[in-house]
């Protein structure tokens, strides 16, 4: 990913606040002239079309977002403190009135080229890899129980954390607290076989 200018890293988290609020489809260049200031003609300047800053928005959201998991691993130590951690980033998400990019996205994917298309799958594709990875370390260690592959549980941690997510759009946080302690509970007992 190549470095932003300041005018455009301004632009690019304008726009990424507007996808997460409001989707893909919900903003336009407009919107950003009018909460920066400047002519959509700057903004046309760094990022010649909508699907451009998309990507950009996205790219820079996965750099940050793997920091974010390596920080997981280096602060907590056992695998349900690691899911727990990861849960709780889609919860400070929604309490922040946002959506996941990811998921906000996926709701536009029509709308999307396929270039983007190609980076959002690498994303479910590095939050699948990870949380196989801290269930498999579960497993090992006797933290978790379960006769299913740790590849089979990251599919259903992660789409039940996007999901929840989507859902407490009209809910709140507490939904997708209660989706994570179910699945917590269910590795723990076993009962996720």
């Amino acid at each position: 990913m190549k470095e932003l200018s300041p005018t455009a890293a301004k632009i690019a988290d304008i726009a990424e606040h507007f996808i997460q609020s409001r989707g893909y489809n919900g903003f336009s260049f407009r919107d950003i002239q009018d909460a920066l200031g400047i002519k959509t003609a700057s903004i046309h300047y760094h990022f010649k079309t909508k699907q451009d800053l998309a990507k950009a928005v996205f790219e820079r959201y996965l750099v940050r977002y793997k920091l974010i998991l390596d920080k997981i691993e280096q602060d907590q130590e056992s695998a349900e403190a690691r899911l727990d951690a990861l849960a709780n980033l889609f919860i400070l998400t929604r309490d922040d009135d946002k959506l996941c990019l990811c998921g906000m996205y996926a709701s536009d994917y029509r709308s999307l080229d396929s270039e983007l298309s190609f980076t959002l799958n690498r994303f479910v594709e590095i939050n699948e890899a990870w949380i196989e990875k801290v269930v498999k370390l579960g497993v090992d260690s006797g933290e978790f129980s379960t006769q299913n592959s740790p590849k089979d549980i990251a599919k259903v941690y992660f789409s039940a954390l996007e999901g929840s997510t989507l859902l407490a759009q009209f809910k709140d946080s507490s939904y997708i607290q209660e989706v994570k302690t179910i699945c917590l509970k269910s590795l723990k007992t076993g009962s996720f076989s």
